[in-house]
């Protein structure tokens, strides 16, 4: 993780108009938590980090040597994910806010072999994009649609000791290679002294892809809690709960690589997370920036699998 790039995040912050109290966004790990009053504009960019570590079955860690004992020649060890998250908001009236979003994505996954050979392999790219629209309900509650554009590679190779230069497994595919549907339901509310809020989202593929697979159904419930500290800064914790099924289908070409991140059927799970975040707001300005720090509590996979272990998210958000 490059700490300049937290940095930039927050030291290039420009001034936008209409910012209220420090909590009048949601935390920056949510997507889509706010609209916007008839004729807004808000470009906003985030910066997403997620390391995994130690490998699961259902609830329980497995070391490296387990995995080998389960059948597997090449286990996977960790894996770092990087997102550069560019989006952008538009409301043509009060009740309705149009948004896109593009994504850099830049994957790392080491590994050993049961001979001890240890080897990494990365893939960078453009991920998937979307399009969508938030509709209010009323004064507490909005609506969301997202169509998944899938803009991302989903062909990536690199070279694994042995059979040299190959297609790589599914986790280090840059995105779906499907068309989707990303709906969400939000809540929110706010006192003089706190402010609440909770999303319900998912993520559904509508067809197999160019690969002959299409990625499981991903479903999500998060809630935050929010507390101003003056004028300039508000606090938050959230909780997020995802559940995410096994990929249907199989690319042919992952047959032979005798490592679990090939197994389509070793791709489900639940997770448990907690993230504390901090928003710095200037009323004068409309300066806006974000960072949320989270951490799983709770995970069960179908494995042997690697596990989530922590993430950052930092952001900037600019409203016109």
């Amino acid at each position: 993780m490059k700490l300049t790039t937290l940095s930039l995040l927050l030291a290039s912050s420009i001034a936008a108009t209409g910012q209220q109290r420090a909590d009048h966004y949601g935390p920056i790990g949510v997507m889509g938590d706010h609209l916007h009053s008839e004729g807004k504009l808000m470009v906003s960019y985030r910066y997403m980090f997620m390391q995994m570590n130690e490998n699961f079955s259902g609830s329980d860690s497995l070391s490296d040597s387990q995995v080998h004992d389960a059948g597997f020649g090449v286990t996977p060890t960790d894996m770092d994910m990087e997102m550069h998250m560019f989006g952008l908001m538009y409301a043509p009236s009060d009740r309705l806010t149009f948004m896109a979003m593009i994504n850099l994505v830049e994957l790392s996954m080491n590994h050993v072999r049961r001979d001890g050979l240890n080897f990494k392999t990365t893939s960078r790219g453009l991920g998937d994009s979307s399009i969508g629209a938030l509709l209010r309900l009323d004064d507490n509650f909005h609506a969301g649609l997202g169509l998944i554009l899938p803009t991302a590679d989903i062909e990536e190779e690199d070279f694994i000791p042995g059979p040299g230069e190959t297609r790589l497994p599914y986790p280090m595919q840059l995105g779906s290679g499907s068309w989707g549907l990303a709906p969400t339901l939000t809540y929110r509310s706010f006192t003089d002294h706190w402010s609440f809020g909770a999303q319900l989202g998912g993520k559904f593929y509508l067809d197999s892809n160019s690969q002959g697979y299409k990625l499981g159904d991903r479903y999500e419930l998060t809630g935050w809690i929010a507390k101003p500290l003056g004028d300039n800064f508000s606090l938050s914790l959230r909780a997020t709960l995802t559940d995410w099924d096994n990929i249907e289908g199989r690319d042919e070409d992952l047959l032979p690589l005798p490592v679990p991140t090939a197994r389509p059927d070793l791709r489900g799970g639940t997770r448990l997370d907690l993230a504390f975040g901090l928003n710095y707001s200037d009323p004068n300005t409309g300066i806006n920036a974000g960072l949320e720090f989270g951490q799983t509590l709770w995970q069960d996979l179908d494995g042997p699998q690697l596990g989530n272990d922590w993430s950052l998210t930092a952001g900037v958000r600019f409203a016109f």
